[in-house]
């Protein structure tokens, strides 16, 4: 009996208390029964009785706030681990009704996410929802509550408006309440306050933001078209990258043969020296070119404003011997004047050209460099791309520090794709505790930004 195991004196004791637990009168003995049970289970033996519906029995019908608090975490956390979200967050609610902030955490987690809904949502958002907002640095609860507002589920004075706890959690760094401050703004007509909103959620800078939303609303990439607010984005662009204003208008301008805001586009194009036809006319003609010099008359004003440094023709130029299969070496050279142009989407065909590019090729010199420069400029399309390299082999030599060197750059640039990738790699491949830390960082991220599969293998490693 000296020797005898910390699991085995507890059982020994147990089947003594056995008759006597088998009559769960109270709640305190039922939590109590249910921990011994439990204990079999850890110890390898077969539970007497059912553990979960113990806990149950003393959760529902706990008096005081001590056992009401602490038999309903304990049923809570061993509902979460059978993934029984409704009798966990249920237990959860009762225990922060009786006044346990770190239920109500729990709660505020749950009901957010939408694993659960408390029966009466407002009782629940006036006893224990606003009560957490006194802790300043409370995030999620703001969220919920600016939800829940949203949808009507909870009215009146008490509970303020969407907008002041979007602003409250956006003040205390939430990217996502501050894209939907700015969602609201560029709503309401004011793109001004929609930029400044938008900068302070992201990495990209005010230029690209306005780019990105005259592109969407122009051509209804995320609904109908909003010619209105198009129009106000592409202003304000124009202010900040007249250039790259003037590439996306006559992008625009083409896609929709004029259709829309055909005059005002053509200005803003015009004003930096773009034309707004298409470089199919272009290409027509450079085909149908029977001869080298009737070619070369054809690209000649290009290739003037070309050598003069001018992004456009650089551009113009690069895709015209990219779709005619030239064969002169020319195309690299003019790749990488037109991004340091500002033809942004020259990176994009430098990107694909390093990725074909064979170990030696000369002329892919300047384009690697070109696309290892713009990754350490944090463009995330760059760095995943000198990633890839780096694990496949090819131009360079494969490398896996190396790759995980430009994947970990797109990562810290906020792109949730490089996080999960990331994550993953370090926790399966890094070797060591640290690695594994640094892995959950990154899956972490990429949950919080709403990633499914990074929230599915965070889930398997608990």
């Amino acid at each position: 009996m000296k020797y005898m195991t910390f699991w085995g004196r507890t059982l020994l004791l147990a089947g003594v208390c056995i008759p006597l637990a088998a009559c769960t009168n109270t709640a305190h003995e039922a939590y109590n029964d249910a921990k011994v049970q439990i204990g079999y289970a850890k110890a390898g033996f077969e539970p007497r009785r059912d553990a979960g519906a113990l806990l149950a029995f003393a959760a529902k019908n706990a008096t005081g706030s001590k056992d009401i608090v602490r038999h309903n975490r304990e049923y809570a956390k061993y509902e979460l681990r059978r993934r029984k979200y409704q009798e966990a967050y249920s237990a959860y609610e009762r225990a922060a009704l009786a006044g346990d902030n770190g239920s109500a955490r729990k709660l505020v987690k749950g009901h957010y996410d939408g694993l659960y809904r408390p029966t009466d949502v407002a009782v629940v958002a006036r006893n224990v929802y606003l009560p957490l907002t006194a802790d300043k640095a409370d995030v999620n609860t703001r969220l919920l509550l600016a939800k829940l507002l949203d949808n009507g589920e909870i009215t009146g004075r008490e509970f303020g408006t969407s907008s002041e706890w979007l602003r409250e959690a956006g003040e205390r760094g939430s990217t996502k309440a501050l894209r939907e401050l700015a969602e609201r703004a560029e709503k309401a007509g004011d793109v001004a306050q929609a930029s400044e909103l938008y900068a302070r959620s992201e990495t990209a800078s005010k230029a690209e933001r306005s780019l990105r939303q005259a592109r969407s609303h122009y051509l209804g990439q995320e609904g109908r078209p909003n010619v209105k607010l198009g129009h106000a984005w592409m202003e304000l662009a124009r202010k900040l990258d007249r250039k790259g204003a003037a590439q996306l208008a006559a992008r625009i301008h083409r896609t929709t043969s004029g259709q829309r805001d055909g005059a005002y586009l053509t200005d803003v194009a015009a004003a930096a020296g773009v034309n707004v036809f298409g470089q199919g006319q272009l290409l027509q003609a450079y085909n149908a070119a029977k001869t080298d010099e009737e070619r070369g008359k054809i690209i000649a004003p290009l290739r003037a404003a070309a050598e003069k440094g001018d992004g456009n023709a650089s551009y113009t130029l690069a895709m015209l011997f990219i779709n005619t299969g030239d064969k002169s070496g020319q195309t690299a050279d003019l790749l990488v004047k037109a991004y340091a142009g500002g033809r942004a989407e020259a990176l994009d065909q430098i990107i694909a050209q390093v990725l074909r590019a064979e170990a030696g090729q000369k002329s892919a010199d300047e384009l690697y460099s070109t696309v290892e420069k713009a990754a350490e400029k944090g463009n995330v399309e760059a760095a995943r791309a000198l990633s890839s390299i780096y694990r496949i082999g090819g131009f360079k030599s494969a490398d896996k520090s190396a790759s995980r060197k430009w994947l970990r750059l797109a990562a810290d640039s906020g792109d949730v794709k490089s996080q999960y990738e990331l994550g993953v790699d370090l926790y399966e491949n890094g070797g060591d505790g640290q690695s594994k830390e640094l892995a959950l960082k990154y899956l972490k991220m990429a949950a919080q930004q709403g990633d499914a599969f990074a929230q599915s293998y965070l889930s398997s490693t608990n």
